[in-house]
């Protein structure tokens, strides 16, 4: 029997426009002049492109894609990291009726040929840094070179056949389409049970009322912000503040193509930067900041942290190194529903929680899975959302649809939460995806990994808590692995098994963040259950394996 519990949401609503992307983004209500500088290269800040420049591009884009063959919700896969180009070719694809797709160029070759079977992209606009692991997919399918565009190519032509995406912008320049709030405008890849990446379908309207929604806390502010982005905006955090905030209110957002602690503090320092998204294994990087650095970081106001909880040790320790006027807040949130609660940029929390829900957002949580777990204060219970910023559905994927949401059109996030004091608490995940570094992983997809390795007879992969001198708390991938056994005959010349064979396996089929950072043990046998599913919390008390001869 069912144990949910209605939350009610903030009082006041948020009136989300009903409309496309395009529209809304360029609507603009912000008091600004045509030439504010939107978009600037923190590294290089010549590079830099105006409200009206952005408009003009993105007009040309839409005009290119169409010129080359994009019809009404094609695919268009953006494998790169940040740029101050990135946002006008994403809006430029839904500009043009087509579906966008954010990939990381993190990704190894398997994981991007999943992505690449799943989403059919027909073009992908990449980086030539990027481009022969994207050659490399796309010689085993259908995508042919001369629909790849890169975004640096110096020269017209790319000895390998691909294009300069300046190709994109000779056609001239034409507006953009107006679907209705309801039609598909991007895939965002998540993490499932299941072990491999799933396509959420985000809708205009999943976009419009995502960036809305996050419109009215920055309209609050009473100081002018400047925004720095190192996060990757493919990613569901940073997306809305990366892609159409800085267009809707005349923000100047600086990128930067991925974090690193000399390149932020200096940016921040350049450019008197106010406002960031940050995950909390950044927060302890900036907090170990030499004394003598910090009065670069003085104008920073307001760090919303998310994907991962930041502990109280890691926010106070953060605080230490920012101006009294800073303040910390955390986020929760999915690639499913967008941002979920969020503190105002007035209210120092010290007590741990994710925040106030957002306007328009419903929660409930159920108790019934978890009623005898937990009966402590609190209570947690799974969070069940349901916001004008849900997704429309995984693509080609019914059974995980009827399993993600309830019958009242809720969306099981599979996070353990609780409310106290009008505050939402983030307790834990129900589901068996692991949260590394604030990305989500599946210990099914790093087990299947493995099971293909001839040495290995069985494996399990879990997640093992691992606390830094700051207090920062992360989670460490570990495997327990039994090793396949000889039989007598093969016993004299077979091969040994080591932790370092099993780690290099992994690390040539799996991106960084999915490594086994927690080590490898040997063991004789994995718990399972009768139906043969793995018993995780019984792993450490697997027995080690002893036997070093094969070791």
């Amino acid at each position: 029997m069912s144990t949910s519990v209605p939350i009610a949401p903030r009082p006041q609503e948020v009136i989300i426009p009903s409309t496309d992307v395009l529209t809304f983004a360029f609507d603009r209500p912000g008091l600004f002049e045509n030439d504010q500088q939107v978009f600037v290269d923190a590294k290089d800040p010549s590079k830099r492109i105006s409200w009206y420049q952005a408009y003009y591009i993105i007009r040309r884009l839409v005009k290119g894609f169409k010129e080359h063959g994009l019809q009404e919700q094609d695919v268009v896969c953006c494998h790169m990291y940040n740029n101050i180009w990135y946002p006008l070719i994403w809006l430029g694809i839904i500009g043009a009726g087509g579906c966008v797709l954010g990939t990381n160029p993190g990704y190894t070759p398997s994981e991007l040929s999943h992505i690449f079977k799943l989403t059919n992209p027909k073009f992908v606009v990449t980086q030539v840094q990027c481009s022969d692991l994207v050659l490399e997919v796309s010689s085993h399918g259908s995508l042919a070179a001369d629909h790849i565009f890169l975004i640096d190519l110096e020269s017209e032509r790319d000895p390998k056949g691909c294009r300069s995406w300046e190709d994109l912008l000779r056609c001239g320049e034409d507006d953009w389409e107006r679907p209705e709030p309801s039609q598909i405008a991007a895939y965002a890849m998540t993490s499932g049970t299941t072990g491999l990446p799933k396509a959420a379908m985000l809708s205009h309207r999943s976009i419009v009322s995502q960036t809305a929604t996050l419109e009215n806390e920055f309209r609050a502010k009473t100081y002018v912000p400047r925004q720095l982005i190192f996060l990757p905006i493919f990613h569901a955090f940073a997306m809305p503040l990366a892609m159409l905030l800085p267009l809707r209110l005349g923000i100047p957002t600086y990128f930067l193509p991925r974090f690193d602690l000399a390149d932020f503090t200096r940016a921040v320092g350049r450019f008197t930067i106010t406002d960031m998204a940050i995950v909390p294994s950044i927060a302890s990087s900036v907090a170990s900041i030499p004394l003598s650095e910090r009065y670069l970081l003085l104008s920073l106001r307001h760090l919303i942290s998310a994907a991962a909880p930041m502990s109280a040790a890691v926010q106070n320790h953060l605080y230490n190194v920012l101006s009294p006027n800073a303040v910390i807040s955390q986020c929760w949130g999915s690639t499913e529903t967008g941002w979920i609660t969020l503190f105002s940029w007035r209210e120092k929390d010290d007590t741990g929680s994710v925040g106030h829900l957002l306007p328009n957002v419903r929660m409930k949580v159920d108790h019934s899975p978890v009623s005898t777990l937990f009966s402590t204060e609190g209570n947690p219970g799974e969070g069940l959302i349901h916001s004008p910023s849900m997704f429309s559905g995984y693509l080609n994927d019914v059974d995980a649809n009827q399993a993600a949401i309830d019958r009242e059109g809720f969306f099981r996030t599979g996070d353990l939460v609780y409310l106290r004091a009008g505050k939402v608490f983030y307790a834990g995940r129900m589901k068996e995806t692991i949260k590394v570094k604030g990305w989500q992983v599946s210990p099914t997809e790093i087990e299947s990994i493995l099971s293909r390795h001839p040495l290995i007879s069985d494996v399990a992969v879990a997640g093992v808590a691992s606390e830094d001198e700051h207090g920062l708390v992360d989670t460490l991938l570990r495997a327990y692995v039994v090793r396949q056994r000889p039989s007598d005959s093969d016993a004299q010349g077979w091969p040994r098994l080591t932790e370092e064979h099993v780690e290099e396996f992994v690390k040539s089929k799996l991106i960084s963040y999915k490594q086994l950072t927690g080590g490898v043990v040997f063991v004789t046998k994995i718990p399972r259950s009768s139906t043969g599913k793995i018993l995780r919390g019984l792993l450490e008390q697997a027995e080690i394996d002893t036997d070093v001869t094969n070791v």
